[in-house]
C-alpha cells in the first residue's frame, strides 16, 4: 500500500507467486521484475473489451444491459464494455435506447445524482476529459472538475478515433457501425486480445461464430459483467489482457503447487534397469515403457 515506488522495490524480492490486477503497462513491469527471480505470475490486465450488437438482438434489453455494465463505478471496472460495435441497421435505435436508460438510471442531470460515481483522481479525470474534447459526442459530455465527475457520454467513433487507442476506464462509450459480422470479428482480432467480450444476438450461428473465432478472456452472450460474479467459472485474460485465471476452484489451483511424489517398495528391484544393459535388456525396457 505504499505506492508505485515502494511496490517496485517489493517486486525485487523472491516471492513464491505474484498476482497483479491493473493496466498493461504496469503488468509488463511486474512480469519483468518477476522474471529476474523466476517467480510465476497471474496478470489480470483489462483492455478494450468490445460489445457487439447484431441485427437480431433485442435492442431494448441490449441497451439496458450495456448501459448498466458500462456505468458501474462510472466505467471504472476492468471488464466494462469499452466500446460498442452496432450493426448498421440497428445503430440509431440502439443509440436512442441507450440514451433512454442513461436518463432512466441517473436522470437528466447525472452529475447532480448522489448515486453517480466520481473519477478516481484528477490525473484520470484530465485524461478522460481530453478524450471527450477530441471526440464527436452524441450524448452527454458534461463535466465537473470540482467533483471529478463526467456525465455518461456516448461518442460516434471509428477505428482511427483517439478514444479507440487505449482502454477508456471511464463513463465514455464509443459506438461504431459494422455491416458484416466477419469483418467486425476481423477488426477485433487485429487488435490486442480483450479481457472480456459481450455479444448481443438471437442468432445461434452468430454465437457459434463469435465464440469460436475471437480470442478473449471471457464474456457473456446477451449480458455484460455478470460472468465475473460467477464463482464456478474461471476468470482471467489472454495475450495483452493477461494470463492465468482465478475464482472458485481456479483460485485454489492458481495459488497452489501440485507436488508429485512417487513411492516405491523395496521388494521388487528389476536388474535390467541397471547397467550394463544387453541388447535384449534394452528391447525389454522399451517394451515395458510403451
Amino acid at each position: 500500500e505504499g505506492g508505485r515506488e515502494v511496490n517496485q522495490d517489493l517486486l525485487d524480492q523472491p516471492f513464491d507467486y505474484i498476482f497483479f490486477t491493473g493496466g498493461t503497462t504496469v503488468g509488463k513491469l511486474v512480469m519483468e521484475k518477476a522474471a529476474k527471480n523466476l517467480t510465476p505470475v497471474t496478470l489480470e490486465l483489462g483492455g478494450k473489451s468490445p460489445c457487439i450488437v447484431d441485427e437480431t438482438a433485442d435492442i431494448t434489453v441490449s441497451a439496458r444491459r450495456i448501459i448498466w455494465g458500462k456505468l458501474l463505478n462510472a466505467g471504472q471496472t476492468c471488464v466494462a464494455p469499452d466500446y460498442v460495435l452496432a450493426h448498421e441497421s440497428i445503430y440509431d435505435r440502439l443509440i436512442e435506447q441507450m440514451k433512454k436508460y442513461i436518463v432512466g438510471f441517473y436522470g437528466e442531470r447525472p452529475l447532480q445524482d448522489g448515486n453517480y460515481p466520481k473519477i478516481i483522481n484528477e490525473k484520470h479525470y484530465d485524461r478522460l476529459t481530453s478524450l471527450v474534447e477530441a471526440s464527436n459526442v452524441i450524448y452527454g459530455g458534461g463535466m465537473n472538475p470540482d467533483t471529478c465527475q463526467i456525465e455518461p457520454t456516448l461518442i460516434q467513433a471509428d477505428w482511427d478515433s483517439e478514444i479507440m487507442k487505449d482502454e477508456i476506464f471511464g463513463p465514455l462509450l464509443p459506438v461504431l457501425k459494422f455491416s458484416n459480422l466477419r469483418e467486425a470479428a476481423d477488426a477485433i482480432k487485429d487488435r490486442p486480445k480483450p479481457l472480456a467480450l459481450y455479444y448481443f444476438t438471437t442468432s445461434a450461428a452468430g454465437k457459434d461464430f463469435v465464440t469460436r473465432n475471437i480470442s478473449y478472456g471471457g464474456g457473456c452472450i446477451n449480458d455484460t459483467i455478470v460472468h465475473l460474479a460467477n464463482p464456478n467459472i474461471p476468470f482471467g485474460g489472454v495475450g495483452a489482457s493477461g494470463m492465468g485465471s482465478y475464482h472458485g476452484k481456479e483460485s485454489f489451483k492458481t495459488f497452489s503447487h501440485r507436488k508429485s511424489v512417487l513411492e516405491k517398495k523395496n521388494w521388487l528391484d528389476l536388474p535390467i534397469r541397471y547397467a550394463p544393459n544387453s541388447p535384449r535388456d534394452l528391447k525389454l525396457l522399451k517394451f515395458l515403457m510403451k
